[in-house]
């Protein structure tokens, strides 16, 4: 992993891989760039994956107040560092927002735009006291308990017990996440004005249990926007691991298509 230094207060911690057309990658919130762990591996394969911590994640240290249109910006240095003219752009949960103002500000940059469980038009889910018992178990430091309660609010039903090894690589990279550092404003480019303007072919990833990103945000992109919406079965809002053979194929294929198109 390298660093790269934006300004005196900002070191930016990022990664690249493989070789081709480029890939660019946002997290969700406050989500190490190892989250992805081997779905990068499989992208990198045939493309080249850019992959960075953002504010308040991981190895990137930031303090202070930021907005979506700051991580944006930092992407589009960090493109430029390194001599990118041109990316598909992939966004995850959070990251999937980011995406979208990365496309409404920096539409020359995008090649194409990939969504996966990202919300923000429409509430999430209720799920009853979960989001309070996780942040409990967190703080006292319960990971047995925290484990449980991520299962619930983030993946489809039984995901642990379906493919264990996957769900403790996606719970230590959540387990990393920081407790109070650096804090995104939404009340800075608030949804208005950037969910669904993108111009770019778009593919949309969700998981049919989603309970964050949730089906109606994903059918209200799909009617906005020029894309193709692939729903999974038994995912929830980590469906980008949860289904990751799947996933990579469905992106693979996305890219494929527009380097054929040019």
């Amino acid at each position: 992993m390298t660093t790269l230094n934006l300004d005196t207060s900002l070191n930016l911690n990022y990664t690249v891989q493989g070789t081709g057309k480029s890939l660019l990658i946002f997290n969700g919130a406050s989500l190490p760039l190892t989250f992805w762990g081997s779905l990068a591996d499989r992208l990198a394969a045939h493309f080249q994956a850019i992959r960075f911590d953002q504010r308040n994640a991981g190895s990137t240290q930031f303090e202070g107040e930021f907005s979506l249109n700051d991580v944006a910006n930092d992407a589009a240095r960090l493109l430029n560092h390194i001599g990118v003219e041109q990316a598909i752009i992939i966004g995850h949960a959070w990251g999937g927002r980011v995406a979208q103002v990365f496309a409404r500000d920096y539409p020359h940059l995008v090649a194409g735009l990939v969504i996966c469980g990202t919300g923000g038009q429409f509430p999430p889910a209720e799920t009853g006291d979960w989001l309070a018992r996780m942040r409990d178990a967190r703080r006292t430091g319960a990971r047995q308990q925290w484990e449980a309660a991520l299962e619930v609010l983030f993946c489809g039903n039984n995901f642990s017990k379906r493919e264990p090894e996957i769900f403790q690589q996606l719970a230590d990279a959540a387990w990393q996440m920081p407790v109070a550092r650096g804090r995104w404003n939404p009340k800075i480019s608030p949804s208005k004005s950037y969910w669904g303007l993108s111009t770019a072919p778009t593919l949309l990833l969700y998981g049919d249990q989603d309970k964050n990103g949730t089906p109606e945000n994903a059918r209200d992109l799909q009617s906005r926007l020029d894309a193709k919406l692939v729903t999974y079965e038994d995912a929830g809002h980590f469906v980008v691991r949860e289904k990751e053979p799947e996933v990579a194929e469905q992106i693979k294929a996305f890219v494929e298509s527009l380097i054929a198109t040019g």
